[in-house]
């Protein structure tokens, strides 16, 4: 009777060990871009909601249909100071798509980032040579991920290096659930120029004659993975918690 009230209560303690370091984990999250565009419905530029940002949406084409971005058009806004820094990591999440397929050659959209007014990076439709209807990625070519059809969710981790240094991995998942990042990523460049991204440019045009309207809504960048739409990696402290119960069940047999 003792030896099963002792393997209960240390059971207990590993559980709630695993609990109190996810927490400590959790603790240390921090956005610093936010937009859900819980706007009227109505032209985007001049509209100032969300965090982190420095002014108001500028563009001349997108506009907002229930609480989305929609449009055949990009639109611009810039951050407050250097979020992102030289060094550390860096989490996104984003959904974003085009309506209907894209045409080849003659388009380009997603989430573009900027440093001092310059492009640098673009996740989405960065205009290849082929495949503009799939997902891609500055510096990592074209996935076999579709772009077109409505949104899908994209999750980014940014590793940043000084130059063109950084290594950001993207991930692709429906909306409405977080994606799962545990496996391998859908896009990889490892010489991406991320220090020191100050604005970001999102949408874009399609000059085909499909002139297909692209859809964003709920950009989220933080620090942890904690901050975005996915589901978490197995982390140290869950796996020794796992470990410790699966010795508990191990004496207890």
């Amino acid at each position: 009777m003792k030896t099963k009230f002792m393997s209960s209560k240390i059971g207990a303690l590993a559980l709630a060990s695993v609990a109190l370091l996810h927490s400590a984990s959790l603790s240390h999250a921090a956005v610093l871009v936010s937009e859900n565009f819980t706007y009227d419905n109505g032209a985007l530029t001049g509209k100032n909601g969300g965090t982190g940002f420095s002014n108001a949406w500028q563009t001349t084409g997108l506009s907002v249909t229930t609480g989305v971005a929609t449009g055949n058009a990009d639109a611009r806004r810039d951050f407050i100071g250097n979020p992102f820094g030289t060094s550390g990591i860096i989490w996104l999440s984003f959904d974003w798509g085009f309506a209907s397929q894209p045409g080849e050659n003659g388009s380009y959209g997603g989430l573009t980032f900027y440093n001092n007014g310059s492009e640098t990076f673009l996740i989405g439709n960065t205009w290849p040579t082929v495949g503009h209807d799939k997902w891609s990625m500055s510096g990592a070519g074209v996935s076999s991920e579709i772009n077109y059809g409505g949104m899908k969710t994209g999750v980014a981790r940014i590793t940043l290096g000084t130059g063109a240094t950084s290594t950001v991995d993207l991930w692709v998942g429906a909306t409405g659930a977080p994606v799962d990042v545990s496996g391998a990523a859908l896009l990889r460049s490892t010489t991406a120029n991320m220090a020191g991204v100050n604005g970001i440019r999102i949408g874009g045009v399609d000059f085909g004659s499909n002139n297909a309207n692209q859809s964003f809504d709920n950009l989220i960048i933080g620090t942890t993975m904690a901050d975005v739409s996915a589901i978490p990696e197995p982390s140290a402290a869950l796996l020794g918690g796992l470990g410790v119960l699966a010795l508990l069940r191990r004496r207890r047999a």
